[in-house]
């Protein structure tokens, strides 16, 4: 049984609340109270630091924030920033969907959350007629529906325009589709399925997006292209359409070809020297969790490594570097906006591109991908609980501890977990590995499938996997230039080279040997979402 003295601490691993509260303070921070809680869509840092009001905080900021402390509330366990979330929520139903087209998504992707959490008649009334609304808005051929199309003979492959996102037909579809398709898996809503189906025909069939295979290039989260590719394999799971399951995971493995294996994500796929948005790391990681949890389980461990480098790294938590110039008696306001922030452009190996500004898109998008992250770490599936990711959190089932990356040790608390799947890193040999319970040794055999089975597992036990933690250093050939990688386990360290102005895993910390420690559980408060992606 779990030793009490032994359980009173926890080791300080828990990185995904911790980037969530960050970002909840961001957001707190970057509402305009003169304007009823306006959000300020952009915080201009140069050539002098200045939060900017523009047509994206509404539609867009005031979906994604409110989503953003919708999904994050489970995971920090927090009631602050109710009032915050309340004043969003109500600017959120004055919004114009089609102020600009782009809005209507992200706006039915916030009700399709909230009716999730919380499902009623008046929640499904609202999704649906803003669904009728766009259906009133689109264009109509045959059988399928568009907001614009190109000339014919246009694709990605030969036409892609980067710098540029209004020119690719997946810009305004990509979040309505993909709200509708979480829409559909809960509720029965024929004209929603309907309009869904005839946006997936012409984004596959008509729109030059992807070729046959699924190879793309352009705009990835700003021109919808992964919008829509997670949209379109959620809807083929849904239906069983292997062809495009397979499409959508070539999609996925495209995009890796042009991005690192700690997750950086260009959000332009094509050119060397790109950028990567955070809203492109966002993307990518739910069209790649939809594929670790239905096709091949060995994707977590590549989901496991963009959630502890990239995604992270990407949060601004180093004020003075972006604000060089500022008048010290006005700092602490833009300190606090940019505090735990998203990155809106990032290098491989620095954020010296992000100078400029930050937009507030990535702030939610950082938290909505955090979210995804934390809901796949735990998951039950026909009365078999499985441990996919080393994320230490708390669930009904069992609470995951894990040491990384100081140390090779992952601890799983029972609460009702009586058959158990543990995903064995695959940086580790399974010679090395052993497993414990309650401090007794036990054999395990080999998992086909990378992870280790336990059955009759009670409350109250303690399992326990140990394994070396091994240090490595690999050169990456990323956007056009080498990169030196030092990895511990499937952490980065350090990535060199890196920025002269803000550069990027500075992680010498991490090297100790034993993992730093906290009194208590630091997430005793979280509990299972609603919401499930």
């Amino acid at each position: 049984m779990v030793n009490e003295a032994h359980m009173a601490s926890r080791p300080k691993t828990y990185y995904l609340q911790e980037a969530i509260e960050r970002g909840f303070s961001a957001i707190a921070n970057r509402l305009d109270p003169e304007q009823n809680m306006r959000p300020y869509f952009l915080l201009r840092l140069q050539p002098e630091p200045k939060l900017e009001h523009h047509i994206w905080d509404l539609g867009d900021m005031c979906s994604r924030f409110t989503d953003a402390y919708l999904l994050g509330r489970p995971i920090t366990g927090t009631t602050d920033y109710v009032e915050e979330e309340q004043a969003l929520r109500a600017m959120l139903d004055t919004c114009d969907p089609f102020l600009n087209p782009f809005m209507a998504g992200r706006m039915l992707l916030a009700y399709v959350d909230l009716y999730l959490d919380s499902p009623t008649e008046a929640g499904q009334e609202i999704i649906e007629k803003l669904a009728v609304a766009i259906r009133s808005k689109l264009q109509h051929e045959e059988d399928y529906s568009y907001w614009f199309r190109n000339a014919e003979g246009w694709n990605t492959m030969e036409h892609a325009v980067f710098g540029d996102f209004n020119g690719y037909p997946t810009f305004p579809l990509g979040g309505i589709m993909l709200a509708l398709a979480r829409y559909t898996e809960s509720v029965d809503a024929p004209d929603c399925e309907d309009l869904l189906d005839r946006m997936g025909r012409f984004v596959l069939n008509v729109s030059g997006t992807f070729d046959a295979e699924g190879h793309y290039q352009g705009h990835t989260h700003s021109g919808g292209i992964l919008t829509a590719a997670v949209a379109l394999m959620r809807r083929a799971l849904k239906t069983n359409d292997t062809v495009t399951i397979q499409k959508m995971k070539t999609v996925f493995d495209w995009t890796l070809r042009y991005s690192s294996t700690w997750g950086w994500i260009p959000d332009g796929v094509g050119p060397d020297d790109a950028s990567c948005e955070s809203c492109s790391i966002t993307d990518a990681i739910h069209l790649g969790l939809l594929i670790a949890r239905h096709i091949d389980s060995n994707y977590y461990a590549i989901l496991e490594r963009f959630a502890r480098n990239q995604l992270l790294e990407n949060q601004i938590v180093h004020t003075d570097p972006m604000l060089p110039n500022v008048d010290q008696a006005q700092k602490p306001q833009f300190e606090r906006a940019l505090y735990g922030s998203w990155a809106s452009w990032s290098k491989p190996g620095s954020l010296d591109n992000c100078r400029e500004s930050v937009e507030g898109c990535c702030l939610g998008a950082g938290i909505r991908a955090c979210y995804l992250v934390w809901d796949d770490i735990v998951t039950k599936h026909a009365g078999i609980v499985s441990v996919n990711m080393s994320f230490s959190r708390s669930s009904d089932w069992v609470e995951v501890i894990s040491y990384q990356p100081y140390e090779g040790k992952l601890e799983l608390a029972i609460h009702d977990a009586p058959s158990l799947r543990v995903r064995v890193p695959d940086w580790v040999n399974f010679e090395d590995i052993t497993v414990s319970i309650d401090d007794e040794v036990i054999s395990v055999q080999l998992p086909e499938d990378g992870y280790i089975r336990l059955d009759g597992l009670q409350s109250g036990q303690l399992v326990q996997l140990l394994y070396p933690i091994t240090t490595v250093e690999k050169v990456e050939h990323v956007s056009g230039q080498d990169y030196n990688v030092r990895w511990r386990g499937d952490t980065v360290i350090s990535v060199t080279p890196s920025g002269h102005i803000y550069p990027l895993f500075k992680r010498e910390w991490m090297n100790q040997g034993a993992a730093p420690l906290v009194q208590g559980i630091p997430y005793a408060a979280q509990r299972s979402g609603k919401v499930h992606w």
